[in-house]
């Protein structure tokens, strides 16, 4: 796949803006694409919004690498596929924002996926109300991480808005029942309302955590993005 251009990229605001940046975010439904020169200013991008947090694999900045790892486990740290997932989704205040940067470009692959979570909530209204019931049921989902866990929805919805969102597909996620036989269901409505784009050197993401799912294709060659996590 080639390339994106800035046209092809969704909710584009061309140089990473530190005025104003957050109204920007939510008057995009969540998402903005941006081009960026460096970590230090995406870094300081990331400080207008919130409080940047400091992750087991990121730098004293709160920076982490995203790339192929030797010895990393973590399937974000591999060249492989990351499933439709949220970040921190253990923890009771996940991070509100995140902010992923394309530092060095890939050989092939690496495409980027989002999906909206509201998007997903309509798809299943119209095609499979029982997997919506499942996915927002009050017992859907155990996500554990250390000494955290929560237990909750996958997809909460408040007064008709989808007010928090979270997802992994890992040994840490166990699964209702309900959730469990209706996961091929799920995905199919992930993949009908995806958002997919590729990312050049020096162009990035804005994703609101809370009401987004990201993730992304496998990918081949050397690849690395830069992930800052904002409270």
């Amino acid at each position: 796949m080639f390339p994106s251009t800035t046209e092809q990229l969704p909710c584009f605001a061309g140089e990473l803006p530190t005025s104003g940046l957050e109204e920007r975010i939510k008057e995009a439904g969540g998402l903005l694409t941006f081009s960026c020169a460096d970590e230090e200013t995406l870094l300081r991008a990331a400080q207008t919004v919130g409080e940047v947090m400091l992750h087991r694999d990121s730098d004293a900045r709160g920076i982490t690498p995203i790339r192929l790892t030797d010895g990393k486990t973590d399937v974000g740290l591999t060249s492989g596929e990351l499933l439709a997932h949220t970040d921190r989704p253990a923890i009771e205040e996940p991070p509100r924002y995140l902010f992923l940067w394309c530092k060095q470009a890939t050989g092939e692959g690496g495409e980027t996926v989002l999906h909206r979570g509201e998007d997903v909530v309509r798809h299943l209204e119209e095609h499979d109300p029982a997997t919506l019931a499942a996915v927002t049921s009050s017992q859907a989902a155990i996500f554990r991480t250390g000494p955290y866990e929560y237990v909750g929805p996958i997809i909460r919805v408040e007064n008709g808005e989808v007010t928090d969102v979270r997802l992994r597909f890992d040994p840490f996620v166990h699964f209702s029942w309900d959730v469990a036989r209706n996961l091929p269901a799920f995905r199919t409505a992930l993949e009908s309302v995806a958002t997919r784009f590729t990312l050049q050197v020096g162009q990035g993401y804005i994703l609101d955590n809370r009401t987004w799912f990201h993730g992304r294709t496998s990918y081949t060659g050397d690849r690395e993005m830069s992930r800052i996590m904002v409270a």
